[in-house]
């Protein structure tokens, strides 16, 4: 034991020596003798972390017609900050029964995630849906027999499966210009636009549908910022602010003229005359979504849910 802990004390002092001389290296000397210390390197405010995952199975039974069954908070969402969306479906083999799904925040409230039977989808004895969902929300669920077994056949078993798929996104949250997040010139960021439900709607408008990122102009000059990728299911409109909130005039350019909508069409906004010093921040919102759902097994799957945009900001 002494040896290995001389052994311990001769790497440690080893190891000592090392950071010292490589914090030697990194400073350079003038000739009059002034140590200039390595210069800063500039990072943006991505901060990774680790999707969390959440699925749970519930397996029940119809012990009647008619019979309504609910789900009270059965599924949560952890607070992964870029949120994502869910799966659920409900599957039972009766022949004659068609099932009916209720996704909501509140059953109480009135109002809908999701609502309607396997009436005329793809595979009718199955009910399936997906929806965004934002950090730490929890939502309910209800099931019944829209059209019914006969009455010999209950009870009918019935499993409902859910699963949670993180989107990650380290420049999240960063919904308000408050909380923007600092990119740097010249570099391509990627990131989602989904936003999640929190009540039975997402509004256009509803702050959850904004990104915000800054960037920092340390001498005069413009602002560039262009859309290089994005899914094809929304709009990207994009605005420049100053520190105080207030807008900085634009020009704006659509970079897929032929496009027969301006759904997918990637875009550029550029200062219209040179800015001076300071920060800036680029206001992103996603417009004219398709839908933040697919209430059937007959809709697509959203493309915004799988697919990020990309964007540039340079400055001249």
């Amino acid at each position: 034991m002494m040896a290995k802990k001389s052994m311990n004390t001769k790497n440690l002092l080893y190891l000592g020596l090392l950071f010292l001389g490589f914090a030697i290296i990194s400073c350079s000397s003038d000739d009059d003798g002034t140590v200039t210390p390595p210069p800063i390197i500039e990072v943006n405010d991505c901060e990774p972390y680790t999707a969390t995952p959440a699925f749970g199975t519930i397996n029940s039974e119809w012990t009647a017609p008619n019979e309504e069954d609910r789900y009270d908070g059965v599924i949560t969402i952890p607070s992964d900050p870029g949120g994502g969306y869910v799966r659920v479906l409900l599957t039972q083999d009766h022949p004659d029964l068609r099932p009916w799904l209720t996704i909501s925040n509140d059953l109480d409230a009135g109002g809908a995630i999701v609502s309607g039977s396997s009436a005329n989808t793809n595979n009718e004895l199955n009910r399936e849906a997906y929806f965004s969902v934002h950090p730490g929300t929890t939502f309910s669920l209800e099931v019944f027999p829209f059209f019914n077994a006969p009455v010999d056949d209950y009870p009918v078993s019935y499993t409902i499966e859910w699963e949670f798929f993180s989107r990650v996104d380290c420049f999240e949250s960063n919904d308000t210009q408050a909380t923007a997040k600092k990119i740097l010139f010249d570099e391509t960021i990627e990131a989602y636009a989904i936003a999640g439900h929190i009540g039975y709607g997402v509004g256009s408008f509803d702050e959850q549908t904004y990104d915000w990122y800054k960037v920092n102009l340390t001498e005069p000059g413009f602002i560039e910022t262009e859309v290089l990728d994005m899914p094809s299911d929304m709009r990207i409109q994009m605005r420049l602010f100053k520190s105080d909130g207030s807008t900085v005039s634009i020009i704006h350019e659509w970079l897929d003229p032929d496009s027969p909508n301006s759904n997918g069409r990637r875009s550029r906004i550029k200062s219209s005359q040179s800015l001076a010093p300071g920060t800036y921040y680029i206001e992103l919102h996603p417009d004219f979504v398709k839908s933040r759902k697919s209430s059937f097994d007959t809709e697509p799957i959203p493309e915004h849910f799988n697919k990020t945009y990309k964007i540039k900001t340079i400055s001249y």
